[in-house]
């Protein structure tokens, strides 16, 4: 899955295209570079920064960008939103997948979304409260079968969805509103959870999606690297979430991670 990011604020500068040019061009070298899937997001999602925008805003973003893509590829289209507004839009634009980094938990209003449109789901791990010390792979295994239990009463069905356990979304404090506060070290938490990710799909019975992508945990662990310096990181985090049973990988880097994952062993 190919991230595109139509947001301005996003926290990976390379990654952002608004142009209408610089959007067409990276959908076509995504899909010539081996992309699936391509992830429009209209919002940054940056638990760090204090990113909210208008509905309006995340709409048009999404809208425009799906117009764009729709008309170089013929990928899927993944929508990368919370709001039913704006999910809605870009449902009705065309988009079939719907990734919701709250796992339906923000906006009550998704219920008639998924009733009226029938999306493939991608559900994060998420909680409104804020989580004590524990084990983070039972903990994700627990908020992800709370969203597949909120899916299956909006009517979504259990074959068409996918869980992703939210690497780089819980923090100890953050300016964002769609993150889950832990009491935990943040980067020790996403490191058990990508260790971990065998015995949690075994848990949750589900595929399950990774996006480690240049995420603040390599940055820790690479020194204190900006975004633009984790490529190496991003690269193994991503072998290491395959090897560990992950089926489906957002990232930025989508050359390089189809060849990093074509070369692990069948």
């Amino acid at each position: 899955m190919g991230i595109l990011n139509a947001s301005p604020e996003s926290f990976l500068a390379s990654s952002v295209r608004t142009g209408r040019k610089a959007i067409a061009d990276a959908a076509s070298s995504m899909a010539d570079d081996g992309a699936d899937i391509i992830d429009i997001g209209g919002m940054s999602s940056a638990p760090y920064k204090s990113t909210m925008i208008p509905a309006c805003t995340e709409a048009e973003r999404i809208v425009r960008a799906i117009r764009i893509v729709a008309n170089k590829t013929n990928l899927p289209i993944s929508a990368d939103t919370c709001r039913a507004s704006v999910a809605d839009a870009a449902l009705r634009e065309g988009a079939v997948i719907l990734n919701d980094i709250t796992g339906l938990d923000y906006d009550a209003r998704m219920q008639r979304v998924i009733d009226h449109h029938s999306p493939s789901l991608v559900l994060c791990a998420h909680s409104a409260r804020r989580l004590g010390h524990g084990d983070p792979v039972i903990q994700a295994a627990h908020l992800l079968k709370q969203s597949v239990r909120r899916a299956l009463l909006y009517g979504a069905k259990r074959s068409d969805i996918v869980l992703d356990p939210a690497i780089g979304f819980f923090r100890r404090t953050g300016n964002g509103s769609r993150f889950t506060r832990t009491g935990d070290d943040w980067p020790i938490r996403d490191l058990l959870v990508l260790g971990g990710l065998g015995r949690l799909g075994s848990a949750v019975c589900s595929d399950l999606l990774v996006s480690v992508s240049n995420k603040s945990f390599l940055g820790r662990l690479e020194s204190g690297a900006p975004p633009e310096r984790r490529l190496a990181g991003s690269l193994a985090a991503e072998a290491a979430a395959a090897i560990q049973g992950a089926r489906v990988i957002r990232t930025h880097n989508v050359a390089l991670s189809r060849m990093a994952l074509d070369a692990l062993p069948a």
